[in-house]
């Protein structure tokens, strides 16, 4: 019996403990999944993981499910996203550190536009907008904008601005 109280006072012990390392680890200005990605504030950004590939003479990358597509093979009931940048005659190659920093968002119909701090390729010619939409009705969560992203981008979030 003394040892079962025992037990239950470590395992209180353990909680508060773990539970306190949370806050501390977690100053964080994420949102939950469940939000829309219209609420993701500014000087958050977009950063590259993966290199990405733009063929010569096409002006949109379209990804979703941590891949890149084309409009053709996009399932369109299912989030995804797009990079629209100016078409150039060279194949151009988007770097992993690169970032865009969101310094708001737009919404035009379903779909949400970020925008800020255009991102450049390795070459210089540069990305003019990510527009990312749910494939159903309502918007699209800050889940759905990771699971679109895969490996390919991060979401990295501003802290909040206290003051």
């Amino acid at each position: 019996m003394r040892s079962l109280r025992h037990l239950s006072v470590l395992i209180a012990v353990a909680a508060v403990v773990f539970g306190s390392s949370l806050r501390l680890g977690g100053q964080s200005a994420d949102l939950p999944d469940s939000a829309p990605i219209a609420t993701i504030g500014a000087g958050s950004t977009v950063a590259v993981n993966s290199e990405v590939i733009l063929p010569a003479n096409q002006g949109t990358i379209y990804f979703q499910n941590g891949a890149i597509t084309t409009w053709e093979q996009l399932d369109k009931k299912a989030p995804s996203c797009r990079l629209s940048t100016v078409e150039s005659p060279v194949v151009r190659r988007l770097v992993p550190g690169r970032k865009i920093v969101i310094t708001g968002t737009r919404q035009n119909n379903a779909s949400v536009n970020f925008y800020g701090d255009v991102l450049e390729f390795e070459e210089d010619a540069t990305v003019g907008e990510l527009q990312c939409a749910p494939g159903h009705k309502g918007p699209m969560s800050i889940g759905e904008l990771k699971q679109v992203f895969g490996g390919i981008f991060s979401l990295i979030q501003a802290p909040p601005i206290v003051g």
